[in-house]
């Protein structure tokens, strides 16, 4: 009877871990040689939620996240969106190629990283709200346009305790923070 209570608690234990996101699709150009790029922009994410200031966000959170790596010189917000506003740029999902390079020029960096919040929303599951964000970030180096690397990933607020008995919650900022790091990681392997 012991042996069939400690099976079942393991498989539970097995079946409710294994919630907490969808896990990072990634790509990265076999050719591109990312020790050229030393200096790059953040492009202010585009926001495709339903979440009022989720792109803003998401943004913030994405510098601050690749500051912390010291991988890259980060060049200000201020002078990206001074640049972006020079070039006429309104929507910065649809940058052209040779809008991507005159802004690579203006501000002396070799790549540009944009990115989408697709999802970030509440949802209920049972007697319990589970936070859900989807980011897709990439990497556009500003010599030719081309994008070298680009990582989607989503994540939710579900875990082990809070599917068990409905507790232990993350908010869905730390979900967002949760999401971007993992999108970054597969960028710093």
């Amino acid at each position: 009877m012991k042996k069939i209570t400690l099976s079942l608690v393991l498989l539970l234990a097995a079946l409710v871990g294994g919630c907490g996101g969808t896990g990072t699709t990634k790509f990265v150009h076999q050719e591109f040689d990312f020790s050229f790029v030393e200096n790059i922009g953040v492009v202010p994410f585009e926001n495709l939620s339903d979440s009022q200031g989720a792109g803003a966000q998401g943004t913030r959170y994405f510098i601050n996240s690749l500051l912390s790596t010291d991988a890259f010189v980060v060049i200000e917000p201020g002078e990206v969106a001074r640049s972006l506003e020079s070039q006429g740029v309104v929507r910065t999902a649809q940058l052209t190629t040779e809008q991507i390079k005159a802004v690579g020029r203006d501000l002396g960096v070799q790549g540009l990283f944009m990115g989408t919040v697709s999802e970030s929303a509440s949802l209920r599951s049972g007697n319990t709200t589970v936070s859900v964000v989807t980011i897709v970030i990439r990497l556009v180096e500003t010599e030719t346009g081309a994008t070298v690397w680009s990582a989607t990933n989503s994540e939710d607020s579900s875990g082990f305790w809070s599917g068990l008995f409905g507790t232990g919650q993350k908010s869905r900022s730390e979900v967002m923070r949760k999401c971007i790091d993992g999108c970054l990681n597969t960028l710093l392997d």
